[in-house]
Protein backbone atom coordinates (compact mmCIF):
# COMPACT_ATOMS: atom_id res chain seq x y z
CA UNK A 1 0.00 0.00 0.00
CA UNK A 2 1.08 3.70 -0.70
CA UNK A 3 0.51 6.86 1.34
CA UNK A 4 -2.37 7.64 -0.92
CA UNK A 5 -4.13 4.18 0.04
CA UNK A 6 -3.58 4.44 3.47
CA UNK A 7 -4.91 7.96 3.82
CA UNK A 8 -7.77 6.87 1.38
CA UNK A 9 -8.73 3.90 3.73
CA UNK A 10 -8.35 5.55 7.09
CA UNK A 11 -10.94 8.43 5.50
CA UNK A 12 -13.23 5.82 4.94
CA UNK A 13 -12.57 3.81 8.38
CA UNK A 14 -13.12 7.37 10.58
CA UNK A 15 -16.50 7.95 8.78
CA UNK A 16 -17.72 4.65 8.89
CA UNK A 17 -16.07 3.50 12.17
CA UNK A 18 -18.72 5.03 13.98
CA UNK A 19 -22.04 5.30 11.92
CA UNK A 20 -23.77 2.27 12.11
CA UNK A 21 -22.62 1.14 8.12
CA UNK A 22 -19.56 -1.17 8.87
CA UNK A 23 -16.66 0.33 9.07
CA UNK A 24 -14.66 -3.71 8.55
CA UNK A 25 -17.49 -3.71 5.44
CA UNK A 26 -16.92 -0.42 3.45
CA UNK A 27 -13.00 -1.13 3.75
CA UNK A 28 -13.11 -4.77 2.27
CA UNK A 29 -15.34 -3.20 -0.45
CA UNK A 30 -13.13 -0.29 -1.42
CA UNK A 31 -9.75 -2.79 -1.05
CA UNK A 32 -11.46 -5.11 -3.66
CA UNK A 33 -12.78 -2.34 -5.97
CA UNK A 34 -9.67 -0.34 -5.69
CA UNK A 35 -7.48 -3.79 -5.92
CA UNK A 36 -5.37 -2.63 -2.53
CA UNK A 37 -3.91 -6.26 -2.89
CA UNK A 38 -1.80 -5.61 0.71
CA UNK A 39 -4.53 -4.17 3.02
CA UNK A 40 -4.89 -7.07 5.80
CA UNK A 41 -6.55 -7.61 8.95
CA UNK A 42 -4.40 -6.31 10.43
CA UNK A 43 -4.45 -3.03 8.51
CA UNK A 44 -7.80 -2.67 9.74
CA UNK A 45 -7.31 -3.85 13.72
CA UNK A 46 -4.38 -0.66 13.24
CA UNK A 47 -6.51 1.52 12.21
CA UNK A 48 -9.78 0.63 15.22
CA UNK A 49 -6.67 1.47 17.36
CA UNK A 50 -7.14 5.18 16.56
CA UNK A 51 -11.19 4.52 16.98
CA UNK A 52 -10.30 3.83 20.41
CA UNK A 53 -7.91 6.39 21.40
CA UNK A 54 -11.09 8.49 20.73
CA UNK A 55 -14.11 6.24 22.81
CA UNK A 56 -11.35 6.84 25.83
CA UNK A 57 -11.02 10.60 24.99
CA UNK A 58 -14.97 10.72 24.23
CA UNK A 59 -16.10 9.06 27.31
CA UNK A 60 -13.30 9.96 30.00
CA UNK A 61 -16.57 10.78 31.94
CA UNK A 62 -18.73 7.95 31.88
CA UNK A 63 -15.17 5.67 32.41
CA UNK A 64 -14.13 7.13 35.24
CA UNK A 65 -18.19 6.88 36.66
CA UNK A 66 -18.06 3.28 36.16
CA UNK A 67 -14.32 2.56 37.76
CA UNK A 68 -15.91 4.73 40.57
CA UNK A 69 -18.69 1.99 41.23
CA UNK A 70 -16.57 -0.55 40.92
CA UNK A 71 -14.54 0.87 43.64
CA UNK A 72 -17.13 1.69 45.93
CA UNK A 73 -18.14 -2.00 45.35
CA UNK A 74 -14.82 -3.32 46.53
CA UNK A 75 -14.85 -1.55 49.29
CA UNK A 76 -18.44 -1.97 50.03
CA UNK A 77 -19.28 1.57 49.76
CA UNK A 78 -23.31 2.14 49.13
CA UNK A 79 -23.75 3.79 45.83
CA UNK A 80 -26.59 5.69 43.77
CA UNK A 81 -26.03 5.03 40.33
CA UNK A 82 -28.18 4.32 37.43
CA UNK A 83 -25.14 3.04 36.10
CA UNK A 84 -23.99 0.94 39.18
CA UNK A 85 -23.88 -2.38 37.74
CA UNK A 86 -22.12 -1.69 34.50
CA UNK A 87 -18.58 -2.31 35.10
CA UNK A 88 -19.97 -6.08 35.74
CA UNK A 89 -22.38 -6.05 32.80
CA UNK A 90 -19.20 -4.67 30.71
CA UNK A 91 -17.43 -7.78 31.89
CA UNK A 92 -20.51 -10.23 30.76
CA UNK A 93 -20.64 -8.54 27.74
CA UNK A 94 -16.63 -8.70 26.80
CA UNK A 95 -16.80 -12.76 27.90
CA UNK A 96 -19.62 -13.61 25.57
CA UNK A 97 -18.34 -11.58 22.45
CA UNK A 98 -14.97 -12.85 22.83
CA UNK A 99 -16.07 -16.44 22.99
CA UNK A 100 -17.77 -15.40 19.79
CA UNK A 101 -14.79 -13.84 18.45
CA UNK A 102 -12.21 -16.15 19.06
CA UNK A 103 -14.68 -19.09 17.31
CA UNK A 104 -15.32 -17.00 14.16
CA UNK A 105 -12.01 -15.10 14.00
CA UNK A 106 -10.29 -18.59 12.83
CA UNK A 107 -13.11 -18.05 9.90
CA UNK A 108 -13.19 -14.85 9.64
CA UNK A 109 -11.03 -14.60 5.95
CA UNK A 110 -13.97 -16.52 4.44
CA UNK A 111 -16.02 -13.36 5.29
CA UNK A 112 -13.93 -10.83 3.79
CA UNK A 113 -15.58 -11.03 -0.06
CA UNK A 114 -18.19 -9.09 -1.44
CA UNK A 115 -21.17 -11.12 -1.12
CA UNK A 116 -21.22 -11.87 2.70
CA UNK A 117 -20.50 -8.28 2.79
CA UNK A 118 -23.81 -7.59 1.30
CA UNK A 119 -25.59 -9.80 3.01
CA UNK A 120 -24.60 -8.65 6.29
CA UNK A 121 -25.35 -5.06 5.27
CA UNK A 122 -28.56 -6.12 4.44
CA UNK A 123 -29.22 -7.49 8.26
CA UNK A 124 -28.03 -3.94 9.59
CA UNK A 125 -30.58 -2.50 7.25
CA UNK A 126 -33.29 -4.52 9.10
CA UNK A 127 -32.05 -3.92 12.45
CA UNK A 128 -32.20 -0.37 11.74
CA UNK A 129 -35.08 0.32 10.62
CA UNK A 130 -36.72 -1.82 13.56
CA UNK A 131 -35.50 1.27 15.60
CA UNK A 132 -38.25 3.31 13.79
CA UNK A 133 -40.77 1.48 15.70
CA UNK A 134 -38.85 0.96 19.31
CA UNK A 135 -39.73 3.10 22.07
CA UNK A 136 -36.95 2.85 25.15
CA UNK A 137 -37.74 3.58 28.16
CA UNK A 138 -35.71 1.08 30.68
CA UNK A 139 -32.08 0.32 32.18
CA UNK A 140 -30.09 -2.14 31.18
CA UNK A 141 -29.72 -5.72 32.98
CA UNK A 142 -27.69 -8.47 32.85
CA UNK A 143 -29.88 -10.39 30.71
CA UNK A 144 -29.12 -6.97 27.87
CA UNK A 145 -25.62 -7.67 28.41
CA UNK A 146 -25.94 -11.10 27.64
CA UNK A 147 -27.59 -10.18 24.51
CA UNK A 148 -25.43 -7.30 23.02
CA UNK A 149 -22.44 -9.48 23.96
CA UNK A 150 -23.60 -11.96 21.56
CA UNK A 151 -24.59 -9.17 18.83
CA UNK A 152 -20.97 -7.35 19.15
CA UNK A 153 -19.38 -11.26 18.54
CA UNK A 154 -21.41 -11.47 15.71
CA UNK A 155 -20.40 -8.01 14.77
CA UNK A 156 -16.72 -9.04 13.80
CA UNK A 157 -18.43 -9.92 9.98
CA UNK A 158 -17.45 -7.39 7.92
CA UNK A 159 -21.17 -6.06 6.77
CA UNK A 160 -22.62 -6.12 10.15
CA UNK A 161 -22.24 -2.92 12.23
CA UNK A 162 -21.18 -2.79 15.41
CA UNK A 163 -22.20 0.18 17.05
CA UNK A 164 -25.57 -0.22 14.52
CA UNK A 165 -26.15 -3.68 15.66
CA UNK A 166 -25.47 -3.34 19.30
CA UNK A 167 -27.19 0.18 19.54
CA UNK A 168 -30.14 -1.21 17.11
CA UNK A 169 -30.94 -4.11 19.41
CA UNK A 170 -30.37 -2.15 22.64
CA UNK A 171 -33.11 0.31 21.61
CA UNK A 172 -34.96 -2.69 19.89
CA UNK A 173 -35.19 -4.15 23.63
CA UNK A 174 -36.75 -0.53 24.63
CA UNK A 175 -33.46 0.28 26.64
CA UNK A 176 -32.92 3.81 27.30
CA UNK A 177 -31.28 6.10 24.42
CA UNK A 178 -28.94 7.51 25.96
CA UNK A 179 -28.21 4.03 27.56
CA UNK A 180 -27.58 2.38 24.32
CA UNK A 181 -25.53 4.42 22.77
CA UNK A 182 -23.23 4.73 25.81
CA UNK A 183 -23.13 1.12 26.53
CA UNK A 184 -22.47 0.44 22.66
CA UNK A 185 -19.05 2.46 22.82
CA UNK A 186 -17.90 1.66 26.73
CA UNK A 187 -18.29 -2.25 25.14
CA UNK A 188 -16.19 -1.42 22.27
CA UNK A 189 -13.38 -0.10 24.42
CA UNK A 190 -12.08 -4.60 25.17
CA UNK A 191 -13.27 -5.70 22.30
CA UNK A 192 -11.02 -3.20 20.05
CA UNK A 193 -8.16 -3.90 22.73
CA UNK A 194 -8.99 -7.98 22.25
CA UNK A 195 -8.74 -8.01 18.59
CA UNK A 196 -5.32 -6.07 18.73
CA UNK A 197 -4.00 -8.82 21.09
CA UNK A 198 -5.12 -11.46 18.41
CA UNK A 199 -3.73 -9.56 15.83
CA UNK A 200 -0.19 -7.99 17.21
CA UNK A 201 2.12 -10.99 16.64
CA UNK A 202 1.84 -11.39 13.31
CA UNK A 203 1.32 -7.48 13.00
CA UNK A 204 3.49 -6.26 10.03
CA UNK A 205 3.75 -2.62 10.68
CA UNK A 206 4.67 0.68 7.89
CA UNK A 207 5.53 4.09 8.92
CA UNK A 208 2.30 4.83 6.69
CA UNK A 209 0.11 3.70 9.17
CA UNK A 210 0.90 6.40 11.39
CA UNK A 211 -1.03 8.98 8.92
CA UNK A 212 -4.10 6.72 8.67
CA UNK A 213 -4.08 6.63 12.29
CA UNK A 214 -3.94 10.54 12.86
CA UNK A 215 -6.38 10.67 10.24
CA UNK A 216 -8.78 8.13 11.36
CA UNK A 217 -8.60 9.43 15.00
CA UNK A 218 -9.59 13.26 13.38
CA UNK A 219 -12.53 11.82 11.69
CA UNK A 220 -14.21 9.25 13.61
CA UNK A 221 -14.15 11.83 16.79
CA UNK A 222 -16.45 14.17 14.85
CA UNK A 223 -18.75 11.11 13.13
CA UNK A 224 -19.30 9.72 16.72
CA UNK A 225 -20.06 12.98 18.14
CA UNK A 226 -22.90 13.67 15.10
CA UNK A 227 -24.28 9.99 15.91
CA UNK A 228 -24.55 10.92 19.76
CA UNK A 229 -27.12 13.35 18.09
CA UNK A 230 -29.01 11.13 15.63
CA UNK A 231 -29.37 8.82 18.63
CA UNK A 232 -30.87 11.60 21.05
CA UNK A 233 -33.29 12.77 18.35
CA UNK A 234 -34.33 8.86 17.16
CA UNK A 235 -32.81 9.36 13.74
CA UNK A 236 -31.15 6.17 13.55
CA UNK A 237 -33.50 4.25 11.18
CA UNK A 238 -32.47 6.64 8.65
CA UNK A 239 -29.23 4.68 8.20
CA UNK A 240 -30.87 1.85 6.69
CA UNK A 241 -31.75 3.89 3.04
CA UNK A 242 -27.80 3.57 2.72
CA UNK A 243 -26.86 0.59 4.12
CA UNK A 244 -29.98 -1.42 1.95
CA UNK A 245 -29.33 0.37 -1.06
CA UNK A 246 -25.51 -0.49 -0.59
CA UNK A 247 -26.33 -3.96 -0.14
CA UNK A 248 -28.38 -4.34 -3.35
CA UNK A 249 -25.92 -2.42 -5.52
CA UNK A 250 -23.30 -4.95 -4.58
CA UNK A 251 -25.56 -7.59 -5.17
CA UNK A 252 -26.30 -6.58 -8.60
CA UNK A 253 -23.16 -5.93 -9.41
Amino acid sequence: MNIFEVIFLSVVQGITEWLPISSSGHLVIFEKWLNIRSASLEFDIFLHLASLAVLLIFFHKEIKQILRTFWADLSGQPKEDERKNWWWYIIISSVITAIIGLILYKQIDTFRNISSVASWLLVTSILLLATKFSKSKRELTWVDAIVLGVVQGLAVLPGLSRSGAVIAVALIMKIRKRQAFDYAFLLAIPAILGSFILTVKSFNFDWFYIAGFITTAFISFLALDWLKQIVRHNHLYLFCIYTLILSLIIKIF
